[in-house]
C-alpha cells in the first residue's frame, strides 16, 4: 500500500495529472489554428519566385499546396482535365483563384481570365505572379461571391482553406476579416456573348451561395463547364453539407449533365446524390465534379 502511495506521489510531482494532460491538449489544439492563421497572415516568408515545369513564374507562402504548385505536384488529374477544357474554351473564370495557379495556366494557353479572390495575402501573390509572367490583362476581383452584393465575414487566413462558413473544417472562427461580396452575374453581366466559358468554383461550402448568384449564367447559351468542389460531410461544422443535393438539383434543372472531375469522368445520377445524402456517405472517390451541357 505504502509503495502505491509513493508512485501515485512521483506521478503527480514529476508528471502532469491526466486530467490536467488533456486540458493542456484541448487549450493547444482548441488555439492550433489562431496559430496556424497569425503565422500565415503576418510571419510566414514567400517562397522564391521559380520557373514552373508549366513554363510560367511562380510565387507563394511556404505552405505545402503552393510550393506543390511550384514544382507541378499539385493536383496532377486536375491539372490533366483543367488543361483539356481550357483547349475547348475562350474565357476561364477563377472563382477562389488563390495564387492564381490555374489562372496562369490558362493565360499560357492564351486564354482570357477573370481571377477572383478575397483574400489579402492571397490576392498579392496573386498580383506578383500575373507581373512576375507580365499578363496585365487578367480581369481581378478582390471579393467573395455570393447570392446577393453586399459584405460578409472571412473566417482563417490558410492559404487554401478560408471560409465564408465559422468553423470551417474544424477551424477557430476568432481570426476573422470582413470582405466586400458580389455575385457571379454581377461580374459578368452581359459580356461574353457567345462565347464559350470555363468557370472553376474552390469556395470553401459556400457553392450553393455562389450559384445562387449565378442564375443568368447557368443559363448561358453555350452552356459554359464547371468545376465545383463540393463536400457531403467532410469538413462542414455541423457535419452535414444542408445544400448538397441542392447544388447538383440546380444543375439537373439547367440541362446540365454531371460527371466527376477526374480522368474516371463517371457520370453522376440523381438516384447516386439521393443515396450518398441518405446514407451520409458518398462513394464516388472525388469531391470535384464537372457539370457540362447535355446536349
Amino acid at each position: 500500500m505504502k509503495i502505491k502511495l509513493q508512485i501515485k506521489r512521483l506521478i503527480e510531482k514529476y508528471y502532469l495529472p491526466y486530467s490536467k494532460l488533456r486540458k493542456l491538449i484541448s487549450y493547444i489544439n482548441k488555439f492550433k489554428y489562431e496559430i496556424n492563421d497569425v503565422y500565415a497572415s503576418y510571419l510566414s516568408r514567400s517562397l522564391r519566385p521559380v520557373i514552373t515545369p508549366y513554363g510560367f513564374m511562380l510565387v507563394g507562402s511556404k505552405s505545402i499546396h503552393h510550393i506543390a504548385m511550384q514544382k507541378g505536384t499539385f493536383e496532377p488529374a486536375e491539372v490533366s482535365l483543367f488543361e483539356a477544357e481550357f483547349k475547348q474554351s475562350d474565357v476561364f473564370v477563377d472563382v477562389g483563384a488563390n495564387i492564381g495557379f490555374y489562372s496562369c495556366i490558362a493565360k499560357t494557353l492564351g486564354k482570357h481570365v477573370i481571377a477572383i479572390e478575397p483574400l489579402p495575402k492571397n490576392l498579392n501573390y496573386l498580383l506578383e505572379n500575373l507581373s512576375a509572367n507580365h499578363w496585365d490583362d487578367v480581369e481581378i476581383f478582390p471579393v467573395g461571391l455570393s447570392e446577393k452584393p453586399g459584405f460578409a465575414t472571412l473566417y482563417g487566413a490558410s492559404s487554401t482553406g478560408a471560409s465564408l462558413i465559422g468553423s470551417w473544417a474544424g477551424a477557430s472562427q476568432r481570426f476573422k476579416r470582413r470582405i466586400a461580396i458580389s455575385t457571379l452575374d454581377v461580374l459578368l453581366g452581359n459580356r461574353f456573348a457567345s462565347k464559350k466559358l470555363f468557370i472553376k468554383i474552390d469556395v470553401e461550402g459556400v457553392e450553393y451561395s455562389v450559384l445562387q448568384g449565378s442564375i443568368l449564367t447557368l443559363g448561358r447559351h453555350p452552356k459554359p463547364t464547371w468545376v465545383i468542389e463540393i463536400c457531403l460531410n467532410e469538413y462542414h461544422p455541423n457535419g452535414m453539407n444542408p445544400n448538397y443535393e441542392n447544388i447538383f438539383n440546380l444543375f439537373w434543372n439547367y440541362g446540365y449533365s454531371i460527371h466527376t472531375a477526374d480522368l474516371r469522368n463517371l457520370l453522376i445520377t440523381p438516384c447516386d446524390v439521393k443515396r450518398w445524402v441518405e446514407n451520409g456517405v458518398c462513394d464516388s472517390g472525388t469531391i470535384n465534379y464537372k457539370f457540362s451541357s447535355s446536349q
